[in-house]
């Protein structure tokens, strides 16, 4: 995986990141607040030597006293020092239970001594340093040797007593918390790397290239809800899914012009991926741009087209090639465009027997002369044989690749087994896309969209234009200046054959009203036809006749 690979993966696991990262704050925020604060008091005595009368001899004094510094700072938690101190403090305490509480330290090239106590009790925390201080002091001096004089060599002497802590030196709340949830965003990174590396699923196009091996990528669905129809091309012809589905069938159109697939096999590696809805959208695609299509139910173990389709399905492919009916007679017409579909039938003992058969490729020969497009609904590649075997009786493959529904490795053994009959891969469809992230951008139209309620008056909303359904390819386009009524078109210049010129066209009459009637007077046009702005005498149930101006002119005289 590259840089940009390892940056995606943490964009689409941001959630899991951040909230590991809570958890280990709120963690170790609850372990630091329940935790019983504890003070520290600290008590600081020199060590020094009492002979020495040159400066000879004060530095070699100073040089031991550094040496046994050290020694001196053990003797602090030592029962030496600790058992008096307990004595002095009360029953019931020890030694031994003070030794956990007390620590020495002496700084770098110093002759001091800190003695560090720590308890739950401030003021008891400062009794026991400055105690523990003047025992140690009492205790150096009876280990060091005598001078010659009967003095001792060594002296150890308090410079600084312990005060009672006004804070508690622990829990550290703030520190901890920042470390909970420092800790918690390290594993958290350190888990959702691993698991990219261990998860071998398809999740984009870009992780599909690597797979491919150059075959080239049809196009992508977008994943959709449940709610949404099956057939978008069909229930919902300007939704987002459907130009999915025209985009797919458009670079399956185009993508080898030589050598035209017209025999498809739509398979998967795995079940679940959406093979059988790519298939039932893609027959649907194809007829809806004029196509003779016939979608053939091949799965002979897990059929679903009849049950998407509401189809009847007692009889079909099986049928057929057990010769019990003709192919012509099982097919069921499906939506406004010609598109014939064949179910399975009868789910039979042998699928593979009936697959590889003569029959079948017969059948499959007599549907290519029959329809411009064959699009056949096959079994997964990796559970069975059988798509595999129908690859070598079709023109091409077409293999669905659901995103998160199958790994690299199941779709490199899909390649291999319909490489492995030499059949012609066309292209893979990516099904299940993200709707975004890095090549999950769509853009699509829908007719129910969410509009703004309007409350300013004369304003009207736009109302959905009911036409006929339109199906197949234009067989006639009316002349210049026509329709195919003859009545000029909006927006066409006329010609000479459909209005006449102003020395054919007869000029507007006026027609008395009767009498009684006042303002009821008729305007004829040519041919008696009322001319517009006419009032008509009221009679029984006028028939509206649209209206034609006089002296209307050629073009170019109207255009002067």
């Amino acid at each position: 995986m590259e840089l940009a690979e390892y940056a995606n993966v943490l964009r689409r696991r941001w959630a899991v990141i951040v909230c590991t990262a809570l958890v280990g704050a709120l963690a170790a925020f609850g372990w630091a607040w329940s935790t019983p604060p504890s003070y520290t008091a600290t008590a600081k005595v020199y060590v020094s030597l009492n002979t020495g009368e040159s400066t000879s001899d004060l530095l070699q004094g100073s040089t031991y006293v550094k040496n046994l510094i050290e020694s001196y700072a053990a003797l602090t938690d030592m029962p030496v020092v600790l058992d008096p101190v307990a004595a002095d403090l009360g029953p019931g305490i020890t030694g031994r239970d003070l030794a956990a509480a007390v620590s020495a330290d002496s700084p770098l090239n110093t002759s001091i001594i800190e003695i560090n106590v720590d308890d739950g009790d401030p003021g008891r925390a400062a009794v026991i340093a400055n105690a523990v201080a003047q025992q140690l002091s009492t205790t150096v001096v009876d280990l060091s040797p005598a001078t010659p004089t009967g003095e001792q060599a060594i002296a150890v002497t308090m410079v600084s007593s312990a005060e009672v802590p006004l804070f508690p030196s622990a829990p550290r709340t703030n520190l901890l918390t920042a470390a909970g949830g420092a800790g918690g965003l390290a594993i958290s990174v350190a888990l959702v790397l691993l698991w990219a590396v261990l998860d071998t699923r398809i999740r984009s196009a870009q992780e599909l290239e690597t797979v491919s091996e150059g075959t080239a990528l049809l196009g992508s669905i977008p994943v959709v809800k449940r709610k949404d129809a099956r057939v978008p091309a069909t229930h919902e012809p300007l939704s987002t899914r459907a130009e999915a589905y025209r985009r797919v069938q458009t670079n399956l159109s185009f993508v080898d012009a030589t050598t035209p697939a017209r025999v498809l096999v739509v398979t998967s590696s795995v079940p679940g991926e959406g093979k059988s809805t790519t298939a039932i959208n893609l027959a649907s695609t194809f007829a809806e741009s004029g196509s003779r299509v016939l979608l053939i139910d091949s799965d002979m173990r897990r059929p679903s087209i009849a049950t998407v389709l509401g189809l009847e399905d007692a009889a079909g492919l099986t049928t057929a090639l057990v010769g019990r009916s003709a192919m012509t007679d099982l097919v069921q017409r499906y939506g406004p465009g010609p598109l014939d579909v064949l179910p399975l039938g009868p789910i039979p003992p042998n699928p593979h027997q009936l697959v590889a058969s003569d029959a079948t490729r017969d059948l499959i020969a007599a549907a290519r002369s029959a329809y411009d497009v064959v699009i056949i609904d096959a079994p997964p590649l990796l559970p069975v044989s059988d798509a595999a075997v129908l690859s070598t009786m079709a023109d091409g493959v077409v293999v669905v690749v659901g995103a998160r529904r199958v790994r690299r490795q199941q779709l490199t053994q899909s390649l291999r087994a319909l490489a492995g009959v030499e059949a012609r891969v066309i292209g893979f469809i990516l099904a299940f896309a993200p709707r975004s992230g890095p090549g999950g951008s769509y853009y699509g139209y829908r007719t129910n969209r969410r509009r703004k309620l309007r409350f300013l008056p004369g304003r009207s909303h736009h109302e959905t234009l009911d036409l006929p359904p339109i199906t197949g390819t234009i067989s006639a386009v009316p002349g210049a200046g026509k329709l195919p009524s003859g009545i000029p078109g909006p927006g066409i210049a006329p010609g000479p054959s459909s209005v006449p010129g102003p020395s054919s066209v007869p000029r507007a009459s006026v027609t008395p009203a009767p009498e009684g009637v006042p303002g009821a007077d008729t305007i004829h046009g040519p041919g008696g036809i009322p001319g517009p702005g006419a009032r008509l005498t009221p009679g029984p149930s006028p028939r509206p006749i649209p209206p034609v101006v006089a002296d209307l002119g050629t073009a170019d005289e109207r255009a002067g």
